[in-house]
């Protein structure tokens, strides 16, 4: 995966920059986090489809916005080695 340049990291808002313009990752993440009853805003956003790079932004309420993104990656990572457990054993 390219690189990810943090645009904003404060205790309530982090906004990362995903440089291979592919919103798959983000939308991931996004949804994820959509489950967090913390969070206040979640989104991704793209200044031009075709050449703009996205950002995923994360607003809390309360709890530190990098603590959250932490927990939805560690959810995801679960879920992603959850299913490789399955297709293993059906192998």
């Amino acid at each position: 995966m390219d690189g990810i340049n943090i645009i904003k990291n404060e205790s309530k808002e982090l906004i990362l920059e995903f440089e291979n313009g592919d919103t798959t990752i983000p939308d991931l993440i996004t949804a994820e986090i959509a489950e967090n009853p913390d969070v206040a805003f979640v989104g991704v956003t793209k200044d031009h489809p075709e050449t703009g790079k996205p950002q995923l932004v994360i607003k809390t309420n309360k709890k530190k916005a990098s603590e959250i993104l932490e927990k939805a990656l560690e959810s995801i990572d679960e879920q992603i080695s959850a299913i490789k457990k399955d297709i293993n054993a059906k192998q």
